[in-house]
């Protein structure tokens, strides 16, 4: 979708943090924009910021009938839809052994669970219309994992699962998909994710483990531009640091030898031979 100009994004979790750069940066490019965020105070100083190209509206991502309203708010201000960054997300430290099934519950009601009721909110409107792009935000934790992030990391490799199909089934429909896996980013991810954190999901327990040091990450507006260039050149993967290649790279050196192992030792599927 290379000409953004008077097109229409509708972003969560853009009250601050990944989402507030992504609302400025395609503002910026001439979008017009739905902040949209959990805390609306935070999404309504964010679009009073952008100016009369943008509105606010709240959204609890864990709900789709909330998602459905954002979708006919958009709408009813804008009269279409172009671009949907399905960005919400919040994080918890813990170790499996120790997690609370509402931990669980709370990372895959937003981290997974958001992505899954934008994109079956918003696609069938992008299908029909021909045109439109999907950027659904994972994280580096979606290509690597490890503790005390398991329960964090499940939901994002899931992110990534889900945006790599999606990419093949729309292929020939107009609509474009990214993933975006961002390293650390200087946000207040970690604090927001408490607040913002309802009792039901709440099982009283403080994990005391060490959370990602955000403030030392680049900034979100960098982040959202590099959201912008990649839907212009219909690019998936959004990748932030290259901090992380050697780790990405011995992971799937790792799953490449294993095959083959398995391969020399039980016998090929394919007929290719491994020595």
């Amino acid at each position: 979708m290379e000409n953004l100009q008077d097109k229409v994004a509708v972003i969560t979790g853009a009250g601050s943090g990944i989402g507030e750069g992504i609302a400025r940066a395609v503002a910026a490019a001439g979008m017009r924009v739905v902040v949209a965020d959990i805390d609306e105070g935070k999404a309504q100083a964010v679009a009073a910021d952008i100016g009369s190209a943008a509105i606010a509206a709240r959204v609890d991502v864990s709900d789709l009938a909330s998602v459905e309203a954002l979708r006919d708010a958009a709408l009813d201000a804008f009269g279409a839809v172009h671009l949907v960054c399905n960005n919400a997300g919040v994080w918890i430290g813990a170790m499996m052994a120790e997690a609370d099934i509402k931990d669980w519950r709370y990372l895959i009601d937003v981290n997974l669970y958001g992505v899954v009721h934008g994109v079956k909110t918003f696609l069938p409107l992008l299908i029909e219309q021909g045109e439109g792009h999907i950027v659904n935000t994972a994280s580096m934790g979606g290509l690597i994992s490890g503790p005390p992030e398991g329960l964090y990391t499940t939901t994002k490799f899931a992110v990534v699962g889900l945006s790599e199909a999606l990419l093949m089934e729309v292929a020939d429909k107009g609509v474009g998909v990214s993933v975006l896996c961002p390293g650390l980013v200087d946000t207040n991810l970690i604090s927001q994710s408490f607040a913002v954190r309802a009792d039901e999901y709440d099982p009283g327990i403080n994990h005391e483990q060490p959370a990602p040091d955000t403030a030392s990450g680049i900034a979100p507006l960098a982040v959202g531009e590099r959201v912008v260039d990649a839907v212009r050149e219909n690019g998936f993967y959004i990748i932030t640091h290259d901090d992380y290649r050697d780790i990405i790279a011995m992971r799937h050196d790792s799953i490449l030898s294993a095959l083959d192992e398995h391969t020399a030792r039980y016998g090929s599927t394919s007929g290719r031979e491994v020595s």
